[in-house]
């Protein structure tokens, strides 16, 4: 299966709920959370419902700050929070890595929004494959 860098554990976390503080939360544009995520199937069901601009700010954006590697600022670096979360707390770095490629080729918000679901469906169904054939 191409693109499976996880284990059969792993693959089977992404589908529980992670704890509440460490869900992923779409922060609107008066900076209110106006939905948290605690796993890939919440998520895959919460894009349609949220702004597709609020999505685009969480999968792609320029920013001077990198809380997680400052040292190695030399101008503006890409964030994608989505990304970040997906492989620090579901453990997905393969699906990460794919978010962080669409980020940066789709700039329409609402294509974003609608590549980045059908990109999140394929990955469902890749990680659904992978464990029944663990």
């Amino acid at each position: 299966m191409a693109g499976m860098e996880i284990s059969h554990t792993s693959a089977k976390d992404m589908f529980k709920k992670c704890s509440p503080e460490l869900a992923f939360r779409f922060i609107g544009n008066q900076g209110r959370t106006i939905a948290t995520i605690t796993n890939l199937s919440e998520l895959i069901s919460t894009l349609s419902e949220i702004p597709a601009t609020i999505t685009q700010f969480h999968v792609f954006r320029e920013t001077t700050k990198d809380i997680f590697e400052p040292h190695l600022l030399d101008g503006p670096v890409v964030r994608s929070d989505l990304a970040l979360w997906i492989n620090y707390v579901l453990g997905d770095i393969e699906l990460s890595r794919r978010i962080y490629d669409l980020g940066k080729t789709e700039k329409n918000a609402e294509k974003l929004r609608r590549k980045l679901i059908t990109l999140l469906k394929e990955r469902e169904r890749e990680l659904i494959d992978f464990i029944r054939s663990s």
